[in-house]
């Protein structure tokens, strides 16, 4: 009885130290299990790696710098900028992409670099959205 009692107190003190000696992102970890995981460099399958992208009527190539950065070009390359993105693994090298391209306007990517699929859904600043699914082929 006595064992199970301090037991029991060892790990009530360990829930409580643990997550103190390791820092305030280990603590945040545990705060919300829900939190969504961001993909690091050698965890994303695109990084350091160049996609063309076609929506049909959206057409573009996309360099991932990293899992942090993407630089993104119109085919006639009059349209480019290097964004910021966020990386989300969702399944096995399929990725949710975030960035915003100018004020008001963002622009999600659900990306299946194996099977060469690509969702996008772009806000624009009106509110209003582009929702298109097209392909996604490796520049080699």
């Amino acid at each position: 009885m006595y064992r199970r009692t301090c037991m029991k107190h060892f790990w009530i003190v360990a829930s409580i130290v643990v997550p103190l000696a390791l820092g305030h992102s280990a603590m945040a970890e545990t705060a919300d299990p829900n939190a969504v995981p961001v993909a690091q460099d050698s965890e994303f399958i695109a990084a350091g790696k160049s996609y063309n992208v076609d929506f049909g009527d959206q057409k573009f190539r996309l360099d991932f710098k990293s899992a942090h950065e993407m630089v993104f070009t119109s085919p006639d390359g009059k349209n480019t900028a290097n964004v910021d993105i966020t990386t989300t693994p969702i399944g096995d090298g399929i990725y949710m992409i975030y960035w915003s391209r100018r004020a008001g306007q963002h622009v999600i990517h659900v990306d299946d670099f194996k099977r060469g699929i690509a969702y996008t859904n772009i806000i624009l600043p009106d509110g209003s959205a582009s929702r298109r699914r097209g392909t996604l082929a490796e520049v080699k």
